[in-house]
């Protein structure tokens, strides 16, 4: 029979120790939410629909952060919401899925929405464990040193069919079963049939003595289950705090990094390195210390990311040398060479073979191939053609108060140091602007613009300016002698 599968996500946990008003699957790990991790593990395996159990605390939030349908770029899933409303326990929450499932869906996998390091290869073994040992379920489990707060697995008499007697909730645990160290991980592979079993198990077994919940676990007693082991207990735990987040996500993002260096990139203290999961880069990249890439940022072939640069949606081209640069929603081509402190804002894109030096701010600006910006510069709201050269000091004036304007500066044109441009403006191809000047209005082509006061030369002034000055401080010490005998007379 084909396999036609749905995912059960279970989401309505309250997430009380994360402290947050917030729901701690809606919590970021290398720019994406957890529980987006978790429906990026399961996209492989071709689901038809994803179901989402929630509380009534998180309806809003999830549908407003999801939408209706999720994709990894590859693939697209239809999403489903329904509400858990008391919070009776996991079997409980499987059951509120059955009402909104898909007509003819034949198997079911029920994940925690706060695992985010599982991955489609091992939920894939679900399928292979329960064709083995010819049971009608599987769960996930794995061995660790430290099994507290997980279920415990209790095989049957031989644990070589793979098949569960029970699970036990640690809460509902005897002292001997505390010490085993195969766990659950909340994981399963259901057939159809489990919703019925599931209410079943409420009326033959009953609510933990314990918690008064139902639990998903108790479905081994009501229909034959296997066990899935697992090697790596790291890709089946959840979390459940700030502190197991931020394990969570060093854990991913050690991943990320190591899958770059196995595709050809360089990291020098790559542990110095943060970044998210849809950042691309090509062979032969180098990333310095201390260094963010974020939101998607691409960076081509051949390309050096020195120390302490923050890319955040930044497309770098090929054979780039970066150092202490700040860039954000902008585009870089080919053979460019930006910094140290360069901060480039949203709108800016430099093309081939420019050059941004130490100290320089752009924004909305068009850089043409060639042009220079050695060092001190602010450029904004500027299309600047090719061959440009802006010298230190130079300020792009764009805004009068009320609105921005916009300079467009042609080829080949030299800009003298320390120079003011007042937009709106044109500076037209090959015209030079004398430094210092301050430009208000538009410049022909080839012509030169001069635009400050005309030097004068007084002799002899720097001399009398200093004898007055040494004057008046001869005066102020005389005056502050008398003040000091005055007081001393008074006392």
């Amino acid at each position: 029979m084909d396999v036609r599968l749905a995912v059960v996500i279970l989401a309505a946990g309250k997430s009380t120790r994360f402290r947050s008003t917030k729901s701690k699957l809606l919590h970021s790990i290398c720019g994406q939410t957890v529980i987006e991790w978790v429906m990026d593990a399961v996209l492989p395996l071709n689901p038809e629909q994803i179901v989402l159990v929630h509380g009534p605390h998180n309806a809003e939030e999830l549908r407003s952060k999801l939408g209706d349908t999720y994709s990894d770029g590859d693939s697209t899933v239809a999403l489903t919401y329904t509400l858990q409303n008391p919070p009776l326990g996991t079997a409980h929450a499987v059951l509120q899925a059955e009402p909104v499932l898909a007509e003819g869906i034949t198997d079911i996998i029920v994940l925690p929405g706060d695992a985010p390091m599982i991955d489609h290869e091992t939920l894939q073994m679900l399928f292979e464990a329960r064709n083995q040992s010819g049971a009608e379920h599987s769960v996930l489990t794995a061995l660790t040193e430290d099994p507290t707060g997980y279920g415990r697995i209790i095989h049957s008499g031989d644990p070589e069919d793979g098949i569960i007697e029970s699970i036990v909730e640690e809460a509902d645990a005897t002292e001997e079963q505390r010490y085993i160290n195969e766990v659950n991980s909340g994981m399963y592979l259901l057939s159809a049939r489990v919703f019925e079993q599931l209410r079943n198990a409420a009326d033959t077994i009953g609510k933990s003595r314990v918690k008064e919940e139902y639990y998903l676990p108790d479905i081994v007693r009501m229909a034959p289950t296997a066990a899935c082991l697992c090697d790596d207990f790291v890709s089946i735990s959840g979390i459940n705090d700030r502190e197991q987040l931020a394990w969570a996500e060093a854990e991913i993002l050690d991943a990320l990094r190591r899958s770059w260096m196995q595709a050809g990139v360089t990291f020098r203290l790559p542990e110095t390195t943060y970044m998210h999961a849809d950042v691309k880069l090509d062979e032969d990249v180098e990333i310095g210390p201390n260094c963010v890439l974020i939101n998607g940022t691409e960076v081509g072939r051949g390309t050096i990311i020195g120390t302490g640069c923050v890319l955040d949606n930044a497309n770098i081209g090929e054979h780039c040398r970066l150092l202490h640069v700040r860039a954000l929603d902008c585009d870089i081509d080919d053979s460019v060479s930006v910094g140290p402190y360069v901060n480039l804002r949203p709108g800016t894109h430099l093309h081939d073979n420019v050059k941004v030096g130490n100290f320089v701010e752009t924004k909305n600006a068009d850089i043409g191939a060639g042009s220079k910006l050695p060092h001190l510069q602010y450029v904004g709201d500027a299309e600047l053609g090719e061959r440009v050269n802006i010298g230190a000091g130079t300020i792009f004036c764009n805004y009068d108060g009320m609105n921005k304007h916009r300079i467009q500066v042609g080829n080949d044109v030299f800009i003298g140091s320390n120079s003011s441009l007042q937009a709106p403006l044109t500076i037209e191809d090959g015209a030079y602007v004398a430094m210092g000047s301050a430009i208000t209005k538009n410049v022909p082509a080839d012509a030169l613009a001069v635009g400050r006061a005309r030097q004068e030369n007084k002799a002899g002034y720097a001399r009398m300016l200093r004898e007055k000055a040494r004057r008046l401080k001869e005066q102020r010490a005389m005056e502050q002698v008398h003040e000091d005998e005055q007081a001393g007379g008074e006392e």
